[in-house]
């Protein structure tokens, strides 16, 4: 997308990658030295007699020999039947295009390191920096590319060769416009595998209303990227969300929701209105988000929260933290997949304190709710363990429901409300589209806390309760009902 554009949903996806060690040998250009340049400029003008070369440089007999032996040799100047020094064909290929200035060619022994993707053998760069795969959308190369590696490296090292020189890596600073000749590659060692991590997005184009990924500006060759993030974001997306969004919604009374959603999807004409416009702010205490919550606009939006009433509760002076709530949606496994999440995540843990004169006092008392498919849904413990690492000792489970899957709501007890929609269209969208809005209405958070707090009392069929508290407590510790 190239006009200005309204970011929706952002990732990270983990390119699969390896660095090779090439050997190579380069064909080099450059200028010969003076007094050779000027005798071959001399000699392509006119067939001269020795005894006219040495007067014209003021050679000595030992001199001149010097000066016309290795070029004789080498083919490159021959003696006419008049005995004139004039320049064989071999002699005359060795001026440049202009046909002025003769160059020398000589070979260049090198030895580095070219890293390139495992799905269209792009090049990355020398020493790019591989990341590990920690939240982000993971793609994958098939065996047999893998085992063909080295092969295929070496043959995108040659497509690339220009690319590489003009970068600066393949002999040094380019200096000239023409990229050295590639003599012979000698050897190909696969030297680590990793990964390329690529902030992507899907965004609203604000001029057409229409809808896409930004283009991939670390792939240049990016159709198999392409292709292998449909397959994944494919397996990821979930079951649409519409229902249970406009039941949500419809029980809180939110009708804007509701009118945004009211033609099946979402009206992105009637959104953009409400996005560029400020309706809403200094009338009620409301205000409308969209995208996800992570991206910096909104996250923005709940850090101003997080201070103000962090500093108000501190100078309340209160007994108890209050319950600070982040409930994290079960609709789709696209969640907390970016970079961004990590900062929040910290953003969070670290609202709970606040600094006094004196000391810091905890201020909220943080819980982070990860929906499980049932009690002994250890791979997704596991799982989310290491995606919010930063937040591993707040980390709580509940069992999965059907009317919270598409939510992800930020709320502190009695005090505000952050609601965050998210929106699965598979048939229209290939990621979940998040929006709703920040509520500092103290009758309509605690509607939410409770309709949230219901479904956490509840018990699912096997008889067990779906809040299923730390995740440091294990199975054992699953209430039944009696």
């Amino acid at each position: 997308m190239t006009t200005e554009s309204l970011v929706l949903f952002e990732f990270d996806i983990c390119v699969p990658a390896q660095q090779f060690r090439i050997e190579y040998t380069l064909v080099e250009q450059g200028g010969f030295p003076f007094v050779p340049e000027f005798l071959l400029r001399l000699l392509k003008v006119s067939a001269l007699l020795p005894a006219d070369i040495a007067r014209f440089f003021g050679f000595t007999p030992k001199e001149l020999n010097t000066a016309l032996t290795p070029f004789l040799q080498q083919g490159e100047l021959q003696s006419t039947a008049e005995g004139r020094i004039t320049l064989t064909e071999k002699g005359l290929r060795l001026f440049d295009e202009n046909g002025e200035t003769p160059i020398v060619k000589s070979r260049e022994d090198h030895r580095k390191l070219f890293t390139f993707d495992l799905l269209a053998f792009s090049y990355l760069g020398a020493k790019p920096r591989l990341e590990n795969q920690k939240r982000s959308v993971v793609l994958s190369a098939c065996s047999e590319v893998r085992s063909e590696s080295v092969k295929l490296a070496e043959v995108a090292f040659q497509r690339n060769l220009h690319d590489i020189y003009k970068r600066g890596e393949l002999c040094g600073q380019a200096k000239e416009q023409q990229t050295p000749e590639l003599y012979k590659i000698s050897q190909v060692e696969k030297e680590r595998d990793g990964w390329l991590k690529i902030e992507d997005s899907y965004c609203l184009d604000l001029e057409s209303l229409n809808v896409g990924f930004k283009e991939p500006a670390e792939i240049a060759e990016h159709e198999a990227y392409i292709s292998q993030r449909s397959v994944q974001l494919a397996t990821l997306i979930g079951q649409s969300t519409l229902n249970s969004i406009m039941a949500f919604a419809d029980r809180i009374g939110d009708e804007q929701t509701l009118e945004l959603l009211a033609a099946g999807e979402l009206d992105f004409t009637r959104l953009i209105q409400r996005a560029l416009t400020f309706s809403d702010s200094g009338k009620s205490k409301q205000a409308r988000i969209y995208g996800a919550l992570q991206l910096s606009r909104n996250w923005d939006q709940v850090e101003t929260l997080f201070k103000k009433y962090k500093d108000k509760n501190a100078k309340a002076g209160a007994e108890q933290p209050i319950t600070l709530t982040w409930l994290a949606p079960a609709a789709h496994g696209l969640w907390g997949k970016c970079s961004r999440h990590g900062q929040a995540l910290s953003s969070f843990v670290g609202a709970a304190t606040a600094k006094t004169k004196d000391k810091e006092k905890v201020v909220f008392n943080p819980r982070l709710l990860i929906p499980l498919a049932d009690a002994n849904d250890r791979s997704t413990r596991k799982k989310a363990s290491a995606d919010c690492s930063e937040a591993g000792e707040i980390l709580h489970g509940f069992i999965e429901s059907t009317s919270l899957s598409s939510l992800e709501i930020i709320s502190l007890t009695d005090s505000f409300a952050v609601v965050a929609y998210h929106l699965v269209l598979p048939e229209l969208h290939p990621v979940p589209i998040p929006f709703g809005f920040i509520t500092e209405d103290k009758s309509l958070v605690r509607r939410i806390e409770s309709l949230v707090e219901d479904v956490m009392a509840e018990y699912t069929d096997s008889n067990v309760q779906r809040y299923l508290g730390p995740f440091g407590n294990d199975s054992n510790g699953v209430k039944r009902r009696r």
